[in-house]
């Protein structure tokens, strides 16, 4: 019923430079050159992308967000997003590979709150610095469409700059979490995206941070008023949402290979977890299309 939803890599886009670990380009510009881009698809690389004009919406892993003017979204590898725009669009779309990056700022990647995170919003709606931000946006467009000198390191430049005040804009609206306790719920999640398909304990997470499970528990209440436990659910569930839309497999081949070997334990916990089994989930896809 569906087709493998699109893994895009740099080298997919228009005029992409051989070799580069970036690229940039103007949101109304792309959707213009690159038929398709706005059905489902994932990256294997970071994206900025600036709405500064027009509206619509934007879907990622399974969300829906309203598009306006003077917001900044932030999507990881491996994310799938969608969107449906106004034909008076504008902004920009910041691509880079996370060795880019990493060249020089090494671990900070995954520091950031919205990245590496099914918890916490990809989205940043600016206000009293949205001018800083155009501009950003702007020179560094104009930084990648000039081959001067250094270019490269000037382009990390401003990505950095991006990246570490929308941390301070977006940890403003985080008030009251303790950095330590966050940065555990990070190790988990991380934790999570590498194993969720083979380990299904809590407490061999906790082994693996160093922690007892109870403590594991009570930073992940505090912090998100979810237990370890919910986390993993979400992970699992998001996953085969993802299979459910963008594959032909059975529900039953899904439970497998989320690792469920009865099937109609994999219907219930899809069911308790999002109020609707998996065949009525993959239906209702086919009513909104």
């Amino acid at each position: 019923m569906a087709s493998p939803v699109p893994v895009y890599k740099l080298q997919s886009f228009p005029r992409h430079e051989p070799n580069a670990l970036f690229y940039m380009t103007k949101l109304e510009k792309l959707v213009q050159e690159f038929k398709g881009i706005d059905k489902p698809h994932s990256h294997t690389f970071y994206l900025l992308m600036w709405i500064y004009q027009g509206s619509g919406t934007h879907t990622i892993d399974f969300r829906t967000y309203d598009i306006a003017a003077q917001q900044l979204y932030f999507l990881t590898p491996g994310q799938v997003h969608s969107w449906h725009l106004s034909t008076d669009i504008q902004g920009f779309n910041l691509f880079f590979d996370a060795n880019f990056f990493r060249s020089r700022f090494a671990g900070r990647l995954h520091q950031y709150p919205f990245f590496h995170s099914h918890q916490h919003q990809p989205l940043l709606e600016v206000t009293d610095q949205h001018e800083l931000f155009h501009d950003l946006f702007r020179y560094a467009y104009a930084e990648y469409e000039h081959s001067q000198p250094n270019r490269a390191e000037v382009f990390l430049s401003f990505v950095h700059l991006m990246l570490e005040i929308a941390n301070r804009l977006y940890n403003q609206q985080r008030s009251g979490t303790e950095p330590q306790l966050y940065d555990r719920i990070r190790q988990y999640e991380d934790l999570l995206e590498q194993q969720f398909l083979t380990v299904r304990e809590v407490s061999a997470y906790a082994d693996q941070m160093n922690l007892t499970p109870n403590y594991l528990n009570h930073v992940c209440k505090k912090v998100l008023g979810k237990t370890a436990s919910q986390l993993w659910h979400e992970r699992v569930i998001i996953e085969a949402q993802r299979l459910l839309t963008h594959t032909a497999q059975s529900v039953k081949e899904i439970g497998f290979q989320l690792g469920f070997d009865d099937p109609s334990y994999f219907v219930r916990f899809f069911k308790k977890n999002t109020r609707q089994t998996p065949a009525e989930f993959r239906q209702g896809l086919l009513l909104n299309r």
